[in-house]
């Protein structure tokens, strides 16, 4: 048996475990996609251990970062990936760095068990502010491993940084509240929609506004901050790329670059910024105006 038909039997048995009974699109939706992947030079040495070890976070992790690779590599980029340092290194100019945010323990402060049993197909509450916090975490947990690589030398601190989060094993999507996709509630303090209103006609008064939300709760009562883009110690991440699936509707392909939707939030302080637009046929976001407990976030122009 060949290596390739060694890596096709890997992948098939794999995704016939994951979806014994569901849809086969979606298996035969990505397997040429972890395949590329798989026999890249990027790939690093626990790829194909992880990928067909039963372990669904570990899993989720590969296919994002197989999927990463295909969009990038599809637009022309260059790809190559060190063992020190971030996932990737684009064109020689941007280091990116890919993580898939878990569900976590529901008894620790994790997503609601009856939400990871199934809530997003019923009605329940959206756990809104436990995803922020899943969101928060990954975010937090991959800066201070760039930190460490910039205190090593393995990274050139003038190159732009970007942090690719995959959130489809939270459920729901990314498009967030209001307009705000979670990515960027994560990283910069915006709330649920509020306005004043008239007594008497009970109308807002100047329209809807997102609230200043720069804190979610941890299940201990702590305080976590959601406005990390808006702090000095996130000013060497340049970016948050932003996914919520693992699957793209052919109908929606042509829209997105074959992909779901990725949402680019580009930081306002960062040292090393990013072009903007940056990502071909991303949903990207840039704050355009910042006054006491209130920002403009905008939709950059493709």
């Amino acid at each position: 048996m060949s290596d390739n038909d060694e890596l096709a039997a890997l992948i098939r048995e794999t995704f016939s475990r994951i979806w014994p009974s569901g849809d086969p699109d979606i298996a035969n939706y990505l397997t040429p996609m972890v395949a590329r992947f798989a026999q890249s030079d990027c790939r690093d040495r626990h790829f194909l251990d992880e990928f067909g070890s039963g372990d669904l976070g570990k899993l989720a992790s590969r296919i994002w970062e197989s999927m990463l690779y295909g969009r990038f590599q599809d637009l022309g980029w260059n790809m190559a990936s060190e063992d020190m340092g971030p996932d990737f290194m684009v064109d020689d100019r941007i280091y990116i760095e890919a993580v898939a945010a878990q569900p976590g323990d529901a008894a620790k402060g994790g997503l609601p068990q009856e939400w990871q049993d199934g809530g997003a197909n019923a009605a329940v509450m959206v756990p809104t502010d436990q995803m922020l916090l899943r969101w928060t975490s990954v975010i937090k947990a991959k800066l201070d491993g760039y930190l460490k690589c910039l205190e090593q030398e393995a990274v050139d601190p003038k190159l732009p940084f970007v942090i690719a989060v995959n959130a489809c094993r939270l459920g729901g999507d990314t498009h967030g509240i209001g307009g705000a996709p979670l990515a960027a509630m994560a990283v910069l303090p915006f709330g649920s929609p509020q306005a004043h209103v008239d007594v008497q006609t009970g109308q807002p008064l100047g329209g809807w506004q997102l609230s200043w939300q720069d804190t979610v709760l941890k299940a201990t009562g702590e305080e976590i901050p959601t406005d990390s883009f808006l702090q000095e110690d996130y000013r060497c991440v340049s970016a948050i790329v932003g996914c919520s699936g693992f699957y793209a509707f052919p109908d929606d392909r042509d829209k997105f670059c074959g992909q779901p939707p990725y949402y680019v939030i580009h930081n306002p302080l960062a040292a090393n910024p990013l072009p903007q637009p940056w990502l071909p046929g991303a949903i990207e976001y840039v704050v355009t105006a910042q006054e006491a407990n209130h920002l403009q976030l905008e939709r950059v122009p493709s």
